[in-house]
């Protein structure tokens, strides 16, 4: 509160205590404050970790790593993974200015994680925002499924990170808790936030992973403007992707798909560009996507203006390698789904093996999709409808 409308608050209260009326006095609220961390002891694992224990709602824990050469970035190497309590905000000064990394055989679970994975309670914790640091995973020293951030807050803002060389997920948004405690979904979400600006490369499983298996739980976030690359999974892999925006983002050299959605419902991808997806060297029978969604019914999913090429060298010839689809929605799980297909751009190498637009109702009552406006070129199978009874109303373009 300023001090102008303190003056005023207290003439207030001055004029009622002259009538006699009884004047309770209101609390101050603690001011939030900055709160420094200084990495390069024995253990930095420890000294952040107290340090957030020791901070109150709303502080910003600045981590501060050691000095390693003028050139490079200073540097906090952990063996434990970091708590990330609710309503605070945790940065380093830089994302090139500040570097994490994971101990030599340390293996850990995660290196960040949001509090209430780490105590396995049946909730989502309240929101963080992680800012201006690198997570590197140090996965030729860490082969155990370490994620790079885990996420289990609500209303979080995750922004101008680097995450590399984790040998699971970069980025996990989890329903289960560490040892698979779900979230009440009759009490509590994890819904409201935005993943932004963020450079996810070299991750053992995916870019992000959303890992709701009940469903229903994280819905409605944003992932916008940022970069994807050599994951050995997916750029992005979901178990719901309800209400999701996925924008802006470039999705390259990812060893499956590009964008691998279930429970499409109100979801929106759009302005994306993606190449060469299923960047792998297989003769393995597979289903590779530059964007898959899987409709629930109700609310429409829109899927416009993509760019989605994929120049892969070599031919394989089906069904003895992987089957490549620039843009499927690939079932309905019950009653009737709707979606728009519109605008986007698809460049193939022409080998038999690709796809450009796949529409497939599945064991869905219906699927109706409003496919016009989408270039495609060099793909030896534009458009297909499986089954035929599926509803796709086709204006100018596929």
């Amino acid at each position: 509160m300023h001090k102008s409308a303190l003056t005023l608050v207290s003439a207030a209260a001055l004029a009622l205590a002259a009538t006699g009326i009884a004047v309770i006095a209101q609390p101050t609220p603690a001011a939030a404050a900055r709160k420094e961390v200084q990495c390069g002891g024995t253990d930095d694992a420890a000294t952040i970790n107290n340090a957030i224990n020791a901070s109150k709602a709303g502080d910003e824990i600045v981590i501060l790593g050691r000095s390693v050469a003028a050139d490079e970035p200073a540097v906090c190497v952990i063996n434990k993974t970091i708590v990330l309590r609710g309503d605070r905000t945790y940065r380093g000064d830089s994302r090139t200015g500040l570097r994490i990394e994971q101990a030599d055989g340390a293996n850990l679970p995660a290196m960040l994680a949001s509090d209430t994975w780490d105590a396995n309670q049946a909730y989502s914790g309240n929101p963080i925002r992680v800012e201006r640091l690198t997570l590197d995973g140090n996965r030729a020293k860490n082969t155990t499924g370490t994620v790079g951030l885990m996420l289990r807050s609500w209303g979080s803002r995750i922004s101008d990170i680097q995450i590399e060389e984790t040998s699971s997920d970069a980025i996990r948004l989890s329903n289960p808790s560490k040892n698979g405690t779900a979230i009440d979904a009759g009490a509590n979400t994890m819904v409201n936030g935005v993943i932004s600006d963020v450079y996810l490369t070299g991750s053992g499983g995916a870019g992000v992973k959303v890992l709701d298996p009940s469903g229903g739980v994280i819905t409605d976030w944003t992932f916008t403007r940022s970069w994807v690359r050599d994951s050995r999974t997916s750029a992005v892999e979901s178990d719901n992707a309800a209400g999701w925006l996925l924008s802006d983002l470039h999705l390259y050299g990812n060893a499956n798909s590009a964008l691998d959605l279930n429970r499409c419902f109100g979801t929106s991808i759009q302005g994306n560009y993606i190449e060469d997806f299923g960047y792998r060297d297989t003769t393995e029978k597979a289903w590779l996507y530059g964007i898959r969604c899987v409709l629930q019914p109700g609310a429409t999913t829109t899927i416009s203006n993509n760019k989605i090429h994929n120049f892969r060298d070599g031919d394989k010839t089906p069904p003895t390698g992987p089957f490549y689809y620039s843009i499927a929605l690939d079932g309905v799980t019950s009653g009737d789904g709707n979606a728009v297909v519109t605008g986007n751009a698809i460049l193939g190498n022409g080998t038999a093996d690709q796809t450009g637009l796949h529409y497939e109702k599945k064991s869905g009552a219906s699927l109706t999709v409003t496919s016009t406006g989408n270039l495609v070129r060099n793909v030896p199978k534009p458009l297909v409808k499986v089954p035929n009874d599926a509803t796709v109303q086709v204006g100018a373009g596929l």
